[in-house]
């Protein structure tokens, strides 16, 4: 963190606090601070915390962007280590003959941490998983359908009639 000759020594040591994981109303309690005012400070309120604001807003972003850089990369180290972990608590479930309501709940919890952790591919602004299938242009192609589709449902008419004044009945499927 820079200093910056604005923010007080209980700022600082407040971005400190945050820095090594602690809890926004913990530091509040710790440096005497009300917790709204520690959260105003941290959303960068101007009108309630003054110009400081904006400088701790920065320091804090610099602060966050720090955690999830450091998060991502814990992530990737023990990727590894889970996969294999995980294979092991598969393998001695699947040995059970019967699995129990806490096997379930324990297969359910691993797959959908894994759901989770599939790559995602940004394509201007728009996020999708490897997982659905689709390229970019089908992705495109697909909100564009949903578009034009959701856009009709505002278009509501009738039923339109034959020229010999009878609606018009609607063929059955064949199965």
């Amino acid at each position: 963190m820079s200093m910056k000759t604005e923010l007080s020594e209980k700022h600082w040591k407040a971005l400190g606090l945050l820095e090594n994981g602690m809890l926004r109303k913990d530091v509040a309690t710790k440096l005497g601070y009300k917790r709204d005012y520690l959260d105003k400070l941290c959303v960068g309120n101007v009108t309630k915390c003054g110009k400081v604001a904006t400088l701790f807003k920065s320091e804090y972003l610099k602060v966050q962007k720090k955690h999830a850089e450091e998060t991502k990369q814990l992530v990737a180290d023990n990727m590894k280590k889970a996969q294999e972990l995980i294979g092991e608590v598969f393998t001695e479930i699947k040995g059970k003959k019967k699995k129990t309501d806490a096997d379930k709940k324990i297969l359910s919890m691993y797959t959908n941490a894994v759901a989770k952790c599939q790559p995602t591919q940004d394509v201007k602004n728009i996020s999708y998983s490897y997982t659905k299938g689709l390229t970019a242009e089908e992705l495109i192609h697909e909100f564009k359908r949903l578009k034009t589709l959701a856009e009709s449902s505002f278009e509501r008419g009738g039923i339109s009639e034959t020229p010999e004044g009878r609606t018009r009945n609607v063929p059955e499927a064949n199965e």
